[in-house]
């Protein structure tokens, strides 16, 4: 079991921190060899405010994946990160083929994709750039010119950035387990992974992933990322509101919101009622399910107008063909899609992680799509690695993509996607 490759992905949200390790097996199915789902603590809308905690989540979390396989296995991870540091850029740049005769190569290509790095801010990291498109001689939406005789060629790349101080206390929280981070992976880029088909992609799509803290998007046109985002509100807002309106303290608001809650109160029956239990002397009593539901469905508007006012600053005056892709723990909130179609139009779609074979029912689930999307990231991405220990801040090219783009990709094991 010692030589076979184990892949672990780590997942730090403000309510959990899920681990998962697995490996690839000889069919290309994925062989999950355990899960660690702890509750998160020390977490704020994607920042760390309290390290030795989040130490001891991801500790504990990785402990438990390693139950059945035993210590030693994991020797490095695919870590999500989110949070309003995260921010988003499209650059363009240009070369000339300076022979006549010679055809676009790879050499070119690479050399072109390194010109276009953009300068950052000391106080930034770059976590992704990834070429998007490229034009060869006034030819737009080129996706492979390798092999092609041109004068010119430029080259599109969506960049995604984080602050540095975040990134690194991230890593450090990590690394005090004694596991090095491979990579860092925005989460909406990572949920996409596990959720988006890739019809959607080419239609066009916005991908939407509500966590506990913040609201995860990532905009796909033509195939790639084109824009990303990081709403700093997610579904403890909701349970806090719950909290304030009913006067009952946050865990329970939090259990009522579970079981009773739905963003669109006109779902529920007018005759509903709902016993809110007794709490530190105050007795039980009986509230209307849609008066509990009310602030639910007004925070939940808000957030889809967000959204949509996030889609609108990218560029798009509405969404695109395929829609909005709704996942992430707030995903299974009971009328959470009908509110989204009322609210936005549009085809809207509830995503968890499905097509992947090998793929346990109990991973299958809204609120896993970022674990197992970093666990598809790092399958795919395998031969890419970034030393975060040694303060690296060489930017990572997503070097499969481009080789795709180049026409060939090579990947010794991939996991069967439907």
């Amino acid at each position: 079991m010692s030589k076979e490759t184990f892949y672990t992905a780590v997942d730090i949200g403000s309510n959990k921190v899920c681990s998962i390790v697995a490996r690839v097996g000889a069919e290309g199915d994925l062989k999950i060899l355990g899960t660690g789902m702890v509750t998160s603590q020390g977490m704020q809308k994607g920042r760390i405010d309290n390290i030795d905690e989040v130490k001891v989540a991801v500790k504990s979390s990785l402990e438990e994946a390693q139950r059945y396989i035993g210590r030693g296995v994991i020797t490095g991870v695919y870590a999500g990160v989110s949070g309003s540091h995260i921010s988003c850029l499209n650059t363009k740049d240009m070369m000339e083929n300076p022979s006549a005769d010679e055809d676009i190569g790879p050499q070119h290509l690479d050399q072109l994709i390194r010109s276009s790095f953009p300068k950052v801010d000391p106080s930034q990291e770059i976590l992704h750039m990834i070429p998007i498109g490229y034009e060869v001689d006034g030819m737009e939406a080129v996706r492979n010119p390798a092999g092609l005789h041109a004068k010119h060629i430029n080259v599109e790349s969506h960049v995604v950035m984080g602050d540095a101080a975040t990134l690194r206390n991230t890593v450090k929280a990590i690394e005090a387990s004694r596991v090095s981070v491979r990579s860092l992976v925005v989460e909406s880029l990572a949920s996409a992974e596990s959720t988006l088909t890739g019809d959607e992609k080419e239609m066009g799509a916005v991908l939407v992933d509500i966590g506990g803290g913040t609201i995860d998007l990532m905009i796909y046109r033509q195939g790639n990322p084109w824009y990303s985002a990081v709403i700093p509100v997610g579904g403890n807002q909701l349970t806090r509101d719950l909290a304030v309106a009913m006067r009952i303290p946050y865990f329970l608001a939090e259990d009522i919101k579970l079981k009773w809650g739905n963003a669109l109160p006109e779902l529920v029956r007018a005759d509903e009622e709902v016993v809110v239990p007794s709490f530190q002397g105050q007795p039980r009593r009986i509230a209307k399910r849609r008066d509990l539901c009310e602030p639910l469905h007004a925070r939940m508007v808000e957030m889809l107008k967000q959204i949509l006012l996030r889609v609108r600053q990218s560029g798009l005056r509405q969404l695109p063909n395929a829609g909005l892709v709704i996942t992430g723990g707030c995903a299974e909130l009971p009328g959470i899609r009908e509110l989204a179609l009322k609210t936005l139009g549009g085809p809207v779609r509830l995503a968890y992680p499905q097509g992947i074979a090998g793929l346990p029912t109990q991973l299958q689930k809204a609120s896993t799509s970022t674990a197992v999307g970093l666990l598809l990231w790092g399958i795919k991405h395998q031969g890419e690695r970034r030393s975060y220990s040694n303060r690296d801040r060489t930017v990572k090219v997503h070097r499969s993509l481009r080789e795709r783009l180049m026409g060939g990709r090579k990947q010794e094991q991939g996991v069967q996607v439907g």
